[in-house]
């Protein structure tokens, strides 16, 4: 990066988001000069990966870029890495870094994604605890893993899908067990009918689980950490493993003096209150035309998504995100997936058995599917994204029928 330039677009943090709308504004406007900044001081890397195969040690954290360095190159994007932006001044049009000049802007995007939520009982400074939201994250967790402190055992703190499979990667050698204060495991996502198969398949690879449970006090050993819980129980760990969700990164936006509830908040052409400030992925709370209030999601393709129309948009477009969002997660052999608008899981779902441990759950509202998870159902899955899309109607005897085609559907 040089100074003295000219006001370019600038995309602030290099996820799925940031990646996506800078190459968008690139392709949109290609005389425009483009920033993507990254405060990592790597190339764009997929974040998936962390909590599974580099805690195992089947992949490294770099084996799976979202794009390299000279492909942004060559597409005609500035990467910068190591680049913490410190300030955004708005009335300036610029933004202020750690080390480095003022860069000014014409349009800025902000993708900065979202912090690991902390516990304050376990703070992440503290020895043998560990939350995983970054490539330096997974390592330090990987290498605790393999210590000989890992003999007491391990803690993971939330039965949510990180947690759920951060517990399969620790699962094997010595004694896992999760912690979740709900009734059921992955809450957010299926029904406790659903995560029940989830639940019993780390049982049989000898995760314990304890719900209903709660911390009330730690206390820090040479090897390890000792937690009261909540019924006076007490576990010692040599791990202790935090995933009870993520916050969004919005403290720039906050000090900038942009709105802020619980994302960034953003039309449904990812544009702020400031006309040239954009805002999209995890960090974004938006509207869309699926969905009355406004919504926030944490999933990759949601970001790769909605970057493309911020992005494109910062260039000087007008495209809405009316994407339907999806999901998967990876733990041991099972595969699961969703896509759709969970709307709380307020919506009974419909069950539809598969055979071979295949599942999914629908959820209706006024004869069109909202959304659908299940495990093994990779097909299914995309085919729902298409039912979505298309406000095809169904109807309970059809979706619960695992003789009636899908695919049918669609044509119909």
């Amino acid at each position: 990066m040089t100074t003295g330039r000219l006001p370019g677009i600038v995309v602030v943090g290099a996820g799925p988001a940031g990646v996506a709308a800078a190459l968008a504004a690139k392709r949109t406007r290609p005389e425009q000069a483009v920033f993507l900044l990254a405060d990592e001081d790597c190339d764009p890397y997929e974040k998936p990966p962390l909590s599974k195969g580099v805690l195992t040690g089947t992949a490294e954290p770099g084996s799976k870029l979202i794009v390299d360095g000279a492909a942004l190159a060559a597409a005609g994007v500035d990467f910068v890495r190591g680049a913490v932006v410190t300030k955004i001044d708005r009335g300036r049009g610029e933004v202020q870094l750690a080390d480095r000049p003022p860069l000014p802007y014409d349009a800025l995007v902000l993708a900065t994604g979202a912090r690991a939520r902390p516990l304050a009982a376990l703070p992440s400074g503290m020895a043998n605890v560990h939350y995983l939201r970054t490539a330096a994250d997974a390592l330090a967790l990987r290498d605790g893993l393999r210590r000989p402190e890992r003999s007491r055992g391990v803690v993971v703190v939330g039965a949510g899908l990180i947690g759920l499979e951060a517990a399969a990667a620790a699962a094997g050698s010595g004694t896992t067990t999760v912690l979740e204060a709900g009734a059921s495991a992955m809450a957010r996502v299926c029904s406790a009918d659903l995560a029940r198969v989830v639940v019993d398949r780390h049982a049989r690879a000898g995760v314990r689980f304890r719900f209903g449970t709660t911390i009330e006090a730690v206390s820090a050993l040479d090897d390890g950490v000792a937690l009261r819980l909540s019924g006076g129980d007490s576990l010692e760990a040599g791990v202790v493993i935090v995933g009870i969700g993520a916050k969004p990164d919005a403290d720039l936006a906050v000090a900038a003096g942009l709105p802020v509830a619980e994302g960034i908040l953003v039309d449904d052409r990812c544009r702020t209150a400031d006309p040239r400030i954009f805002a999209a992925g995890d960090v974004a709370q938006f509207r869309t035309r699926w969905c009355s209030d406004s919504a926030r999601l944490e999933n990759w393709r949601h970001a790769l998504d909605q970057g493309l129309v911020a992005g494109t948009n910062a260039a000087g477009g007008e495209a809405a995100y009316e994407s339907v969002p999806s999901f998967w997660s990876d733990q041991y052999e099972l595969m699961i997936q969703g896509a759709g608008w969970t709307d709380g899981l307020a919506i009974a779902p419909l069950r539809r058995s598969l055979g071979e441990g295949r599942v999914i759950e629908f959820h209706v509202r006024d004869g069109r599917v909202r959304y659908a998870v299940g495990i093994g159902v990779a097909r299914e899955i995309n085919i729902v994204r298409r039912l979505i899309e298309r406000q095809i109607a169904v109807t309970a005897q059809v979706l619960s029928d695992p003789s009636v085609s899908l695919q049918g559907l669609l044509r119909s």
